[in-house]
């Protein structure tokens, strides 16, 4: 029997995340793998060194593989480094986890919305002058989204209508780095999520929200099974593909003719909203996937 560790974050605690947990270590146990259980606070990584040495009971000896789902990337890189396979890899998170950076590492693979990195400030100094934000204006036009490079859950995204709110949101999210993006109205409220496992897409479900322009479910949006598309999923392959990931959940918005416009990248993307709405259980395909590696 292959034996393999599932690594979770240690202060992430809610139901949504739970289920996924349970539905990964039952995925495991049908394909007949032995996968324990531990988080990243079960391990201190010695930066010294590049050791990782195991806290309190916890051990990797026999492991197989690791089943990475955090983005504590500098534990995952340690890991890496002492030969351990990790599912995803620690750089291919780390690109996820930075909208700005998945955007930098996909031009010329996906199609994507005109994007703008905002110039950096510091916390601690905040905008003095937000003049630069008019000619970010001119070129995208009125809305854009701004987008804080870490967030999750459609959090972290803000919708400026005018030049006065745009500047009202740039201060107020102050120190922390971020994107400008042109605005898809076409896809105001829907989106398709794809989860890709290696080169196909193992189920697509589109979410709506006729109240938010953001489409997330967590936002109080719904979502329902989609057919996938050639084009979208070739999109979608290609962005896990050029991250350099295993699997992911895709984000697409829908241009003027439907045509598949790249939103975002998800490494550890939560699945149970996918089930829902398509009866499609991925953790069978994601071990498949594992197995034949």
């Amino acid at each position: 029997m292959k034996k393999g560790v599932l690594i979770i974050n240690a202060f992430l605690d809610t139901p949504q995340v739970n289920k996924t947990y349970d539905m990964l270590k039952m995925g495991a146990k049908r394909a007949g793998i032995d996968m324990n259980v531990a988080t990243n606070a079960d391990f201190f990584t010695h930066l010294d060194s590049g050791l990782v040495k195991a806290h309190k009971h916890n051990n990797l000896e026999g492991t197989g593989f690791i089943l990475f789902w955090n983005k504590d990337v500098f534990l995952g890189r340690a890991l890496e480094r002492m030969g351990y396979r990790l599912y995803n890899c620690a750089d291919a998170i780390e690109a996820c986890d930075n909208k700005a950076l998945t955007f930098e590492m996909l031009e010329g693979i996906c199609r994507m919305p005109r994007t703008i990195k905002v110039p950096m400030t510091f916390n601690t100094i905040g905008y003095g002058d937000l003049s630069f934000e008019a000619s970010i204006g001119a070129q995208l036009g009125y809305p854009y989204v701004i987008k804080e490079c870490l967030g999750s859950y459609g959090g972290q995204v803000y919708l400026a209508n005018d030049s006065d709110q745009a500047r009202q949101i740039l201060k107020q999210i102050e120190g922390k780095d971020c994107i400008a993006q042109e605005f898809i109205e076409t896809s105001r409220g829907r989106d398709i999520r794809a989860y890709v496992i290696g080169d196909r897409v193992v189920a697509a479900m589109e979410r709506y929200n006729p109240d938010d322009f953001r489409s997330n479910i967590t936002n109080g949006g719904s979502a329902k099974a989609f057919a996938i598309t050639k084009d979208m999923e070739s999109l979608a392959v290609a962005a896990v593909k050029g991250l350099g990931l295993d699997f992911a959940g895709v984000d697409i918005l829908f241009g003027k003719n439907d045509e598949p416009i790249l939103c975002e990248v998800n490494s550890n993307a939560q699945f149970t909203g996918l089930l829902a709405a398509t009866g499609t259980d991925i953790t069978d395909p994601l071990f498949e996937y594992i197995l034949s590696r």
